[in-house]
Order: C-alpha cells, then structure tokens, then sequence
C-alpha cells in the first residue's frame, strides 16, 4: 500500500476538525503499513491550509486551487479526485461522514463501481489487508468488512469518533499543485452558499455557541445571551438548569444528558461548569467563561477566564463584537 488518502474539508480558511481526525486516522494506519499519508484539497483560496494539514499528519498534499471552486461543486471535484486517485493507484481513501464527504463518496463510488463503507468506525491492518469496522442494527452488531472490487476502497468515517491527535510543528510535507479536472457535461451549476441560520441551526452543528447558566439570572436575561450569539453569528446554547428552569428548550442543552458540541467558540455565561455540561464541550478550541465565582470549575478549562457580573459584561462584548465584526442587529 502506497498510501493513504484523505479528502480535506475546510470551512472559512480553516480545516475541519473531523479532517484533522481522519489525518491522524491516516497516520496510524500508514505507520502499520509503512506508507505515506496524502491530502486532497479544494478550494479558491486553501494554499494557507497546508501548514495545518502538514502538522497534523500529511506527507504529500495535493492542491487545486481555482476560482471555481469558491463553493463546493461536485462535477469538478468528482472528477479532479477521481483521476488524481487513479493515477497515484489509491487503496483507501477516508472521507468524512458529512453532507460533502458523502456526496463526493457516493459520486465516486458510483461513476467508478469503486467500494464504499459508509460511516465505519474503525480501520485495521491484518494480513496486509484492510479490514473496515462499521455499526449495524443501530450498533447491536459490528460488521468487518474487506473491500471486494479492485481500485479505492471509500471509507466515510464521522465526525467526534475518532479525537484528535497533538499536532507536530515539526513535521514537513511536500506538496503538489494540481490542475482541476471538468467533467465532460456539467448539470450541476454552483450559484452560492446559503449558510443556515445560527438561531434555529442543531447546536452540535455550529461553530460558535453562546451559552446561558443560572447565573444569568432570571428567564428575561436570556435576551442578553441571545443578543451576543447574534453579534457573533453564533448559536445559543444553555446549562441543564437553564432548561429545567423553562428558560431555553431542551435542543439547546450542552452536557452530558444534552448534546456534545465541538465548536470553534464557545463562551460561557454564568455556567459554573459542572462534570455533566463540560462534557459536552470540553474540546471546543477556544473557551471563554465569564462568571462572578473565581473559584468555578469552569475557569479550570477555560482559555479566557473573565471574572465578572455576567449581565453587565455581556452587552458590552454584543456591542464590541458588532462593531469588530461589522454587524448591526438587524442585518445578522
């Protein structure tokens, strides 16, 4: 085995996290194998994701780079990574188990009578074989699966299964600037990107969370939550109490009886930071906590602690944030 792949997905000039999983996936299996571990990126503007993709496990990074791809468009991505895997002989391929992991798995799979092992769980390396894990019977059982057809074997794994490994500053890789590939018909055309809105978006979902606790204070204080994750573009999230207390519903519940959120921000707001909800957001990459206790366990894991009555702070940072980011209350 020469290598193993994996599909690169980014968004806003920063890779995914579920790639940076899958890299580190790569990496192990390629360590088994002796093997190298190579990218595939695509976009208009992504040469300045190869440092981190490099860091965190890739050897050789293949590159197209174009102005038509500013939104994800699957004729040209299809077509540029199917060719790319049959020229370079690719044995597995790991894509993630999102909208456009899936769709660009599905494509392949299809155009090429390639094998495809949807949402696996793990990867293994016996007798120089790949063995794929993969749930079934709403993961009573768990099937090992072998590739049957020759060529790629697709493999989508999704997101928060795997973690994330420490990234190496160190590490180096050599990359490949591609030429795009256009399919012979092209019914698809790409217009733009309708983003979902960050009030009614799944929590687990968004990039940015602003979250309420008891410490807010009372039901009517939630405008004031509601009001920064509007400035932020972000999504409003809350603690078990909060929700108890019929303050925000249970979709917004962050914890261990809530959901999980892995998002790029995450700022806590009058949340103490109990076992149960730091569970659910623990590995967010950055944790902003505001509370009036300087003893909260939250500031335990907190980037950004800020000791303060939360409903004096919290209209400020809005106003800040709108005025940082250009926005104004009508137009988020």
């Amino acid at each position: 085995m020469n290598a193993i792949w994996v599909f690169v997905e980014h968004t806003s000039g920063t890779v995914d996290r579920v790639t940076i999983e899958l890299l580190g996936e790569a990496r192990r299996l390629a360590k088994d194998t002796k093997s190298e571990v190579c990218a595939a990126v695509f976009g208009n503007r992504v040469s300045g994701l190869v440092e981190t993709l490099t860091h965190n496990g890739a050897d050789v990074i293949h590159v197209f780079e174009d102005d038509r791809l500013r939104y994800y468009d699957p004729g040209p991505v299809v077509e540029s990574l199917g060719q790319l895997c049959i020229r370079e002989e690719a044995r597995i391929v790991l894509l993630p188990a999102s909208t456009t992991g899936s769709d660009v798995a599905v494509r392949l799979a299809m155009q090429h009578n390639w094998s495809l092992v949807p949402r696996a769980t793990n990867l293994n390396i016996r007798d120089g074989e790949v063995e794929i894990v993969r749930s079934i019977a709403r993961d009573g059982i768990h099937a090992i699966l072998r590739p049957a057809q020759s060529g790629p074997c697709l493999v989508t794994i999704a997101a928060d299964l795997i973690g994330v490994d420490r990234a190496d500053p160190k590490r180096t890789s050599r990359v490949v600037q591609e030429q795009l590939a256009l399919p012979d018909a092209t019914p698809i055309s790409v217009g733009e990107f309708i983003a979902n809105d960050p009030r009614t978006l799944d929590i687990s979902e968004a990039e940015i969370v602003v979250s309420a606790g008891r410490g807010i204070g009372s039901k009517d204080n939630i405008r004031l939550v509601e009001d920064l994750a509007d400035a932020l573009g972000g999504s409003v999230g809350a603690s078990r109490v909060v929700v108890d207390l019929g303050w925000l519903p249970k979709a917004r519940q962050v914890g261990q009886t809530g959901k999980t959120v892995i998002p790029r921000l995450y700022v806590a707001c009058g949340i103490s930071g109990a076992t149960a909800h730091t569970l659910g957001m623990k590995d967010a990459s950055t944790i902003i906590a505001i509370n009036t206790d300087a003893a909260a366990p939250i500031f335990k894991i907190a980037h950004l602690s800020l000791q303060a009555d939360v409903t004096s702070l919290l209209p400020v940072l809005a106003e800040q944030c709108r005025q940082a980011m250009g926005r104004t209350p009508d137009a988020a």
